[in-house]
């Protein structure tokens, strides 16, 4: 399969104008309402297994459950962790940190980790529940950690990406990357592959970095900057790259889906694109939830463009999840749309809440919602 998205790629960085042409948008650009929702012919119902509410709201993504030793773990942004059972929704337990949260919980190898808003990295035990270390990183952390038998790794919102150690929260390796004068808030939680950690920035690049020193191996941009102005330029990258078959792909606002080979340290392809959210890759596509609501997608045999859907324009998508072979993404208004990958058609659709969906993560039989004031919903299809 490797070599077939090699191929794939030089051919389309041949006729590569073919490939940016389907992802024009020919919508009245003075339209600002959410488009109305089609009818659909709902062949994959719905339904909610449990809810349970919690506090704060949030727009950020990274208060969403975690799971560890079959329980599921909530941190919410006034600073309660809660662990509860997946299956049931039933609390198992619950502790107060009397803070204020920036991002949600990470969890691992006996330990839970959230951060709070003056830049604290604050590692629990899973067990005991008690705090066994917190170390200040020198600005809030607004994505979730990777939590590592050894290792915490962390990004800030000043642009640095920093190893912590998991036992003591002693600061083990930091790499400063170029902050551009205008971001926007939110970063997205790096990644680990085969002993590297690939993190995107947001000066719109991917970086990668040794896992136990933190050595600078190789970055490459996702996309350049093509304006004239600060706001035209702005081209952060908030979202999570995701790996398949030795090819990272990342996404950046007002850039690229890009996919870089990992032995080359490169990117080999791109096509246009402007997003928030981390790409989708199924068995054989990549898709892409854009920030206007549009949804693309590529064949992961050769990168070649599939389907393009604009059923959802401007209704602030959230990211998209796999779950039993459909994806499901939710919307503004609080609904969750089962999206076929292979076709883009919508096969079924439930209003779960009357808030905006801000995450889906899934585990097991379920996936779980996150509306915009902390309530989660247990779905199943």
């Amino acid at each position: 399969m490797y070599k077939n998205i090699l191929s794939g790629i030089c051919l389309i960085l041949i006729s590569s104008c073919s490939t940016l042409a389907f992802w024009s948008d020919d919508t009245d650009e003075e339209n600002i309402e959410p488009i109305a929702l089609k009818s659909i012919q709902n062949e994959f119902p719905i339904s909610i297994k449990w809810k349970k509410s919690f506090k704060g709201e949030s727009s950020l993504a990274s208060f969403k459950p975690s799971f560890y030793s079959g329980n599921m773990f909530v941190a919410d942004p006034e600073g309660n962790i809660t662990s509860l059972n997946p299956q049931s929704g039933k609390i198992n337990w619950k502790i107060a940190l009397d803070r204020q949260l920036s991002s949600g919980m990470a969890s691992g190898f006996g330990k839970l980790i959230v951060s709070d808003v003056n830049g604290f990295v604050i590692a629990i035990n899973s067990e005991t529940q008690e705090i066994i270390w917190e170390k200040n990183v020198g600005g809030e952390v607004l994505s979730n950690a990777k939590v590592t038998a050894s290792l915490i790794i962390v990004k800030n919102s000043v642009g640095e990406l920093i190893a912590l150690n998991s036992n003591s929260g002693e600061q083990k390796w930091i790499y400063r990357s170029q902050l551009p004068a205008l971001t926007i808030r939110g970063t997205g939680e790096p990644i680990i592959e085969e002993g590297i950690v690939f993190s995107s920035f947001d000066n719109g690049r991917l970086g990668a970095f040794q896992l136990d020193t933190g050595l600078f191996l190789w970055d490459a941009p996702i996309s350049f900057v093509e304006g004239t102005s600060e706001l035209e330029n702005l081209i952060d990258a908030d979202s999570s790259p995701v790996f398949a078959k030795q090819v990272v792909f990342a996404t950046n606002y007002q850039g690229n889906l890009t996919a870089f080979d990992i032995a080359q340290k490169r990117p080999v392809w791109n096509s246009k694109s402007s997003s928030f959210q981390s790409p989708v890759v199924t068995s054989n596509m990549i898709l892409v939830v854009q920030e206007d609501g549009s949804i693309l997608s590529f064949s992961l045999a050769d990168l070649s463009p599939s389907w393009v859907s604009k059923d959802y324009l401007r209704r602030q998508l959230s990211n998209g999840v796999i779950f039993k072979n459909l994806m499901l993404v939710g919307d503004l208004e609080g609904y969750i749309h089962a999206v076929n990958p292979l076709t883009g058609l919508t096969l079924g659709r439930k209003k779960v809440s009357r808030k905006p969906i801000i995450s889906i993560v899934t585990f097991r039989e379920f996936a779980y919602v996150v509306d915009q004031e902390s309530n989660i919903f247990a779905i199943n299809l």
